[in-house]
């Protein structure tokens, strides 16, 4: 089900309402700079992500009609602010199975129906395109995972998008 989402024209679709409802909850418990722990309702925002990356990729980019995430792999997942989190990990690209690097922060609002601000990053770049890890390679996967922390800001990211204000 769709709704509008008034603050920013865009429609809320259900994936966001998911992150929101659930990040709600989880921040709400935390403070700023604490990581945020493996549990359900985390796994109920990396689900829902899966959805809510390409909606929101697919308002800029037409190639993101028709492709998808099939998981959502953090290496690094916190508070970074009044209801907000970032998530620094990869991503599985449903389209061939390989794996990017992706940071996505965003901010959900008071009432956790949806994401008031949303910043991501998504893919690494070289003179080729965009560079895909084959999933099917455990060790090539954690190590370009582990290779890309604390490197975050050096990345050429294939994908950036980011939509509403960070409030905090």
């Amino acid at each position: 089900m769709l709704k509008s989402n008034k603050s920013s024209d865009r429609i809320t679709t259900r994936a966001e309402q998911i992150i929101a409802e659930s990040l709600l909850s989880i921040l709400n418990s935390m403070a700023t700079g604490d990581r945020i722990q493996e549990s359900p309702e985390f796994r109920d925002v990396l689900s829902a992500v899966e959805y809510f990356i390409p909606e929101v990729l697919s308002e800029i980019h037409p190639e993101w009609a028709h492709d998808s995430l099939d998981g959502v792999i953090p290496l690094v997942a916190a508070k970074t602010g009044v209801r907000t989190m970032s998530i620094f990990g990869q991503c599985i690209l449903i389209s061939d199975q390989t794996i990017v690097p992706l940071l996505a922060g965003m901010q959900v609002d008071t009432k956790g129906d949806k994401v008031t601000w949303l910043e991501c990053k998504l893919g690494a770049r070289n003179e080729s395109g965009m560079i895909r890890t084959p999933y099917h390679s455990p060790s090539a996967r954690i190590k370009l995972l582990h290779s890309l922390d604390g490197k975050r800001d050096l990345i050429d990211w294939a994908y950036n998008v980011t939509f509403g204000e960070r409030t905090d």
